[in-house]
């Protein structure tokens, strides 16, 4: 698929006419400019530095920016384009919940105050919706694998939109064939423009205004309508839909429909109950910390596109939550991060637990003969 054809322009990373605009862009410079020495050079082995090595990505992500705010201007199947950086109206008040501009001016989905998905840029065509991922990563697995989540969210929040991607990489990039059909891709030059990131970090540059996109097409992330996605409150209802059968403890069925595949790619994993620490530890017998009340969270999770397992979830009387595994007989433990979306989900699961919501043994082991095989994923 494409749709939309790469520019020499863009290829060559031009910045004739959009140079000026890059300096617009807000970023801490105080540890950068220690990088360079009093000529302004920069410093042996500093291209090397992790900060310096993401501020060049966050640069070329500001480039290619630049240049889709120009390309679109005479296109068009352009029908919207979400502004963002220096572009937004300043007047957008900052919202907890919501497709917004974050405080980082950065396009993102925000659920009570957490990051569900950011996107680097959203444009409209008559039946479509694009996102933009731009990475200057030789490696694009990680990429690949992150579309999953940014796709699933875009169909449940416009539902009535083709979701299509256009990914702009550079030359050398590694996996470009695995990209799924839907993703139209960009390949410029490497971004090895020394003058501009030292321009920029030494802020070499006259106050030359900003140039704007009035056209109607150019629009505030504010204005989009969308389909209402409550993360919480999505988890809370999958949880008593899949306990609400009458004859199974679990309704894998349930977790078979196209919604729910949607919904394993935004979440990673869905909760189902929780089991008794007594009852874990017949389970997993080498797990011997002591857990809030007494309880382990059971989930299932969705390892890649085909296979789903049960993962556990124990709120450790420590305060700490680990990540419990079991895949063919060897054992996996491991520590989630206290500010990460996990952490949260967890807490909010625990809270709406009840009795009923108690898995047994048996439940757990006739789960897992589904699951292994591959149950969900057969049709």
């Amino acid at each position: 698929m494409q749709e939309f054809k790469i520019t020499e322009e863009i290829k060559k990373l031009d910045l004739t006419n959009i140079r000026t605009n890059l300096f617009h862009y807000k970023f801490d410079n105080r540890y950068l400019k220690k990088l360079y020495d009093t000529e302004g050079n920069l410093k042996h082995d500093c291209k090397e530095d992790l900060q310096y090595h993401s501020f060049k990505g966050e640069i070329f992500e500001n480039i290619i920016y630049e240049h889709l705010l120009r390309y679109v201007q005479d296109k068009d199947e352009v029908k919207r384009f979400i502004l963002k950086g220096p572009h937004q109206n300043k007047n957008n008040i900052f919202k907890k919940n919501g497709l917004l501009i974050d405080k980082g001016a950065q396009i993102v989905y925000k659920s009570v105050y957490k990051d569900i998905s950011e996107f680097d840029a959203l444009f409209f065509t008559k039946d479509s919706l694009y996102f933009v991922e731009m990475s200057k990563s030789k490696k694009t697995a990680n990429l690949n694998k992150r579309l999953f989540k940014k796709s699933a969210l875009l169909k449940i929040l416009f539902p009535s939109f083709n979701i299509k991607a256009l990914i702009v990489l550079t030359e050398g990039s590694t996996g470009i064939s695995r990209f799924p059909d839907y993703c139209t891709i960009w390949i410029t030059k490497d971004f090895n423009d020394d003058e501009i990131l030292k321009d920029l970090i030494l802020k070499k540059h006259s106050n030359v205004p900003l140039i704007p996109y009035n056209d109607k097409k150019y629009i505030e992330a504010v204005n989009v309508n969308y389909k209402k996605f409550s993360y919480y409150q999505t988890l809370e209802w999958i949880l008593q839909k899949s306990r609400a059968h009458k004859n199974h403890a679990v309704d894998l069925c349930f977790f078979k429909s196209k919604k729910l595949s949607l919904y394993f790619d935004v979440f990673t994993k869905l909760y189902i109950g929780f089991v008794y620490l007594k009852d874990f530890k017949v389970l997993v017998p080498s797990y011997c910390e002591k857990v809030k009340d007494n309880k382990v969270i059971v989930s299932i999770e969705k390892i890649n596109q085909k296979k789903f397992e049960l993962v556990y979830y124990a709120r450790q009387s420590d305060h700490k939550l680990k990540r419990i595994a079991l895949t063919n007989n060897k054992l996996s433990i491991e520590t989630k991060d206290p500010e990460g979306f996990t952490n949260k989900e967890t807490k909010f699961i625990t809270k709406i637990f009840k009795p009923e919501h108690r898995l047994l043994i048996k439940n757990i082991n006739a789960i897992s003969k589904k699951l292994s095989d591959n149950y969900i994923t057969s049709l």
